[in-house]
């Protein structure tokens, strides 16, 4: 069975990436940015593996951030690799908090490349081999293997201290979790410390879970900590 591909993008970098992954026996659809930001009708559910790639411009910068957000929250779940000339470590955080599997800088290396997309076939054919691990709390759903989070179907786009709060808090549903305790667990610290930085997750969680929504499902439990529940 043929493994299908889009690649994303446009100049002579991505004529020869789609050049590559065709020799290797690839079925590669290929779009323009416009054509994915304008939300062109493509079989995602058929595709193995997404590949965007930025050339040079700023904008394209912004187009590879666009085209993250579209893609999980029409909810992919094959791999997305990003292909770009080299560019600042917080630029790579970036793209991979938005949902990018890889990174991967230029120069590229053709075995080196074909290595990184065989490897992230082989990790995601493990995954989907088996069950998915969601908590459903009301409409708020956590996938434990995907990382990914959605509130009544839309996807909220959470940082990795963000995410690992919100899942601690729904793996202890309607528990009252300690400040320390969840300071401990999340952050790993063990000692008597500040426990304000909990308290300004919770604020940052609460804007992307609850705002604007009629039930809210973060509450504070007064001289204790937080609890993620529904009333």
């Amino acid at each position: 069975m043929t493994t299908s591909m889009l690649l994303v993008g446009s100049g002579e970098q991505v004529t020869f990436i789609q050049d590559v992954l065709c020799a290797e026996g690839y079925c590669v659809e290929r779009l323009e940015w416009a054509e994915l930001k304008h939300g062109s009708k493509l079989p995602l559910a058929e595709l193995s593996m997404f590949i965007l790639v930025n050339e040079t411009s700023k904008e394209e910068e912004e187009y590879v951030k666009t085209g993250l957000e579209l893609l999980v929250q029409k909810g992919v779940i094959s791999p997305l690799l990003v292909i770009t000339p080299k560019i600042s470590p917080e630029r790579i955080v970036e793209w991979l908090d938005y949902g990018a599997n890889d990174v991967m800088e230029e120069p590229i290396h053709r075995n080196v490349l074909m290595a990184r997309v065989r490897n992230l076939l082989r990790v995601f054919a493990h995954v989907t081999q088996e069950d998915e691990e969601v908590i459903v709390v009301h409409d708020l759903k956590v996938n434990l293997r995907s990382r990914r989070v959605s509130r009544a179907g839309e996807y909220l786009m959470l940082t990795p201290k963000e995410y690992e709060l919100l899942e601690f808090l729904a793996r202890h549903v309607n528990e009252a979790c300690a400040r320390n305790v969840i300071l401990r667990e999340v952050w790993g610290y063990d000692f008597a410390m500040d426990t304000n930085v909990v308290d300004v997750y919770i604020k940052h969680l609460r804007v992307k879970v609850d705002k604007g929504r009629d039930m809210k499902l973060i509450h504070t439990v007064r001289g204790v900590g937080y609890m993620l529940h529904t009333q």
